[in-house]
């Protein structure tokens, strides 16, 4: 079982903006992903396979503001995202520092 210690944190790369962990695009920062288990209604588990700085496990919490995607651009529910998808999760940059590490996903796109 994770523990839960919720700190934030971002990292800022001396010129104002933020080194998050992932590549950074306009709407925030962006890693692929497969999904290990939708089991909880708010939570995503999900392993990193790309990304600039992330990697393992991470929790993708979601809510009302987070919106999904299929690989075409068409809304999607979050139904729609099953155990062994890959992802595409934007995320504002902040993680929390918990086992496993927590991002709050703006958009998930299914690839």
């Amino acid at each position: 079982e994770a523990k839960n210690t919720d700190s934030t944190v971002t990292k800022e790369n001396g010129n104002g903006s933020t080194d998050g962990q992932g590549s950074q695009r306009n709407e925030g920062f962006v890693l692929k992903a497969i999904v290990k288990s939708t089991s909880e209604p708010n939570r995503i588990e999900a392993e990193v396979i790309e990304s600039d700085y992330a990697f393992g496990i991470y929790w993708v919490l979601t809510s009302g503001d987070t919106v999904f995607y299929s690989a075409d651009g068409v809304a999607v529910s979050r139904d729609a995202i099953k155990v062994g998808d890959t992802v595409e999760i934007t995320y504002g940059g902040q993680v929390m520092m918990s086992y496993p590490p927590k991002i709050v996903a703006r958009k998930i796109v299914k690839l």
